[in-house]
């Protein structure tokens, strides 16, 4: 075998070994690939989530495995990116799947505490009725006791005053004795009557007191905070003439079924505070033309 005929067969050895070698490389870096995506497909969690970016990935896969040698480079970095891209898209949907589904839950927490206080403040607001029914109740018995106690005590009245008028008869008979002493008490008098006519007349005490609009909340029968500060006042009013009944007039421009319910409202928190129910009347009209307020106004002897 000459030479050159040994040259030429190392030559095409060394060829052969050379293609091989790349062909095993760009074998090798299509299965890195291939491999990364198919675990990014077979994920229970992301393989779903972003089917526009795995076609493209796919895509880019195959054409990687078709592509000539001198494209390769170009296509495996394509195909690179397209399968981290398509990663990085299922983990951003995957992401805001769960931030959804934990603002539903924290919706559905604070619905159900919602629920909760609701609830409470029905229970709340049912024991205090209870209480004001309780202490109303309480203050009839009072009241028919003091009736009674009155009843007894008119006979020992009676009683009382024939002992008076017997002791104006004696003080009538020592008068007549001593008619000069009398006469100038008599003068003392004149004179006092005279000075207390000059004197100016107490004013009448004020018997009823209003609550306007911004005492409710707008459009509503509930006190506003404003109109429950006043409560305490309206019972001070009433206190100061424990033997008048209440009335309680509310109007609400062409809403006579609001008027009603904010009389009773009222009627309820001075229940509430305390005062007999049997002494208060409460009445709502629509009041056309009128602002909507609440008058209470104390009747009869104080």
């Amino acid at each position: 075998m000459s030479a050159r005929l040994v040259f030429v067969l190392a030559v095409m050895v060394f060829a052969s070994v050379v293609t091989s070698h790349r062909a095993v490389a760009r074998d090798t870096e299509y299965e890195r690939l291939s491999d990364s995506f198919a675990t990014l497909s077979a994920d229970p969690k992301l393989g779903a989530l972003a089917p526009v970016q795995m076609d493209r990935a796919r895509s880019a896969l195959a054409a990687l495995k078709e592509g000539s040698r001198g494209d390769r480079p170009h296509l495996a970095y394509i195909a690179e990116r397209r399968i981290e891209i398509a990663r990085l898209t299922a983990q951003a949907v995957a992401a805001e799947g769960e931030r959804v589904g934990l603002q539903q839950e924290n919706d559905r927490l604070q619905l159900e505490a919602a629920r909760r206080d609701a609830a409470q403040a029905r229970r709340e607001l049912e024991q205090q009725r209870l209480q004001a029914q309780i202490r109303a109740e309480e203050a009839e018995r009072l009241a028919r006791e003091a009736e009674a106690a009155r009843a007894e005590n008119e006979q020992s009245t009676q009683a009382a005053e024939a002992a008076r008028a017997e002791a104006a008869q004696a003080r009538r008979l020592a008068d007549a004795q001593a008619k000069a002493a009398a006469l100038a008490r008599k003068e003392a008098e004149l004179a006092n009557a005279g000075a207390a006519a000059a004197a100016p007349k107490a004013a009448p005490a004020n018997r009823r007191m209003t609550l306007g609009e911004s005492s409710f909340v707008a459009g509503q029968s509930t006190l506003s905070d404003a109109g429950s500060g006043r409560i305490g006042a309206a019972v001070d009013l009433i206190n100061a003439a424990p033997g008048a009944k209440i009335r309680i007039e509310a109007t609400a421009a062409g809403n006579r079924s609001l008027a009603t319910a904010r009389a009773q409202t009222i009627r309820d928190a001075l229940i509430g505070a305390g005062v007999a129910a049997n002494r208060i009347e409460a009445v709502g009209a629509a009041g056309k033309g009128k602002s909507g307020q609440v008058e209470i106004r104390l009747e009869g002897a104080d």
